[in-house]
């Protein structure tokens, strides 16, 4: 009987003392600073009583993790941050997106053919035109440096010689020279070639100067008719190459070729033609030794194979990491997690996605890996390729460029 009612009494002591402090004013729960972007709002539940739900982030929202973001949704990285430095630029973003990769690219296009790239402009000109920039426009010959010389050989295209110092003839030593003799029989006595008298004293000696490599151009001759022939104008500076028009930098003889490549061979200016032309090496495919020796002198992703330098692409995750640049991967991916794939025997810098959202704008995450999502109709390689706004063709410049949407090679 005392327990019931010492119970009864505690009861009524507590409602009391609930109803008290339901009459005092609470002071709202302070705000506290955070990126996770989620808030805690006091509900009315039924029934009367006070109940939590933690709304988490909408698209856009800042965040620290996943778990901060509604479903759908993973906290990403949405601006570049320095390499090694912690971001705090995150915010909640779709996880994937409605779009699947195509396996096509965008190629463009300005030529099938090198007369797509001419039009009406003859690709070949006369044979009358053959020598016709070596005519009009080189004085000098290509290859062909003024220094002293031994021979022939040591200049190239021109020649080796000196000059008499008497009769300006062409030397090599003064023995090449005509004796400058004293004629006796002329009265007074007078020297051959000098004509002064040698009655008293001996004849100048005839010397041949030092000799020099002669670079002048025989063929030089500005004002010869071919310069001013109408059949050797406008004819077709373009070739296709790679369905692309480009320069045509082909030669048909030696005097189209620069200094650095002086020989003409197979419609393709080279700097040797055989063992000769090279100073202390053999002439390898038109150069004067191999083009590399060792992997440095060779270029990114590049080994020295047989002497020449063939793309191999990485080989370790290592490489990757190191040569990784924050401007050329996806803004969310850490250079650090670049991996080296290798198929075919060439290895690609690839880096590792579990969502889309880990991936750069124009990528998704396929079979672990961020790739191109590609294009999927031609009209769309119109804006991929940036083909706005190009030149109407022109009889100089006749073809239009197009680009269209092929699958990828293998």
């Amino acid at each position: 009987m005392h327990i019931k009612i010492w119970g009864g009494s505690l009861v009524a002591l507590g409602l009391g003392l609930a109803c008290s402090k339901g009459n005092e004013s609470v002071p709202p729960a302070p705000q506290t600073a955070g990126s996770s972007g989620s808030t805690a709002a006091p509900i009315e539940a039924a029934g009367g009583h006070d109940s939590t739900e933690v709304r988490r982030g909408e698209r856009g929202s800042s965040c620290d993790s996943t778990s901060d973001c509604e479903d759908d949704l993973s906290c990403v990285v949405t601006h570049d941050c320095p390499v090694g430095v912690a971001c705090s630029n995150k915010s909640c973003q779709p996880s994937d997106f409605e779009v699947v990769g195509t396996g096509k690219s965008c190629h463009v296009s300005d030529c099938k053919t090198t007369a797509d790239c001419c039009g009406d402009m003859p690709q070949v000109a006369p044979t009358k035109c053959a020598n016709r920039a070596s005519i009009c426009a080189k004085p000098t010959l290509t290859g062909c440096t003024a220094i002293r010389c031994a021979t022939t050989a040591d200049c190239g295209p021109g020649t080796c010689g000196g000059k008499c110092s008497l009769d300006a003839k062409p030397c090599l030593t003064t023995a090449d020279c005509a004796v400058n003799t004293c004629d006796t029989a002329a009265e007074p006595d007078v020297c051959a070639l000098s004509a002064t008298d040698c009655s008293t004293f001996t004849c100048t000696v005839n010397t041949c100067s030092l000799p020099l490599c002669n670079c002048q151009n025989p063929e030089y001759d500005p004002t010869h008719p071919i310069c001013t022939d109408p059949d050797c104008e406008g004819i077709c500076g373009f070739a296709c190459e790679d369905e692309r028009c480009v320069v045509d930098d082909g030669c048909t003889s030696d005097s189209e070729c620069a200094a650095t490549t002086p020989f003409c061979s197979a419609g393709e200016c080279t700097e040797c033609r055989t063992r000769e032309d090279c100073e202390d090496e053999e002439c390898v495919a038109g150069r004067c030794g191999p083009r590399c020796e060792a992997d440095t002198q060779c270029a990114l992703f590049e080994a020295c194979q047989a002497g020449e330098c063939a793309f191999v692409g990485c080989r370790s995750d290592r490489e990757c990491v190191l040569h990784a640049v924050t401007g050329k991967s996806a803004v969310s991916q850490d250079p650090r997690l670049a991996k080296c794939s290798v198929q075919a025997g060439l290895g690609a810098c690839v880096f590792p996605c579990e969502i889309d959202a880990q991936c750069g704008p124009s990528e998704v995450c396929s079979e672990g890996t961020c790739k191109y999502i590609g294009c999927e109709t031609d009209s769309e390689c119109k804006t991929i390729a940036g083909l706005h706004n190009l030149p109407v063709p022109t009889p100089q410049r006749p073809w239009s460029t197009t680009a269209v949407c092929r699958p990828d090679a293998p």
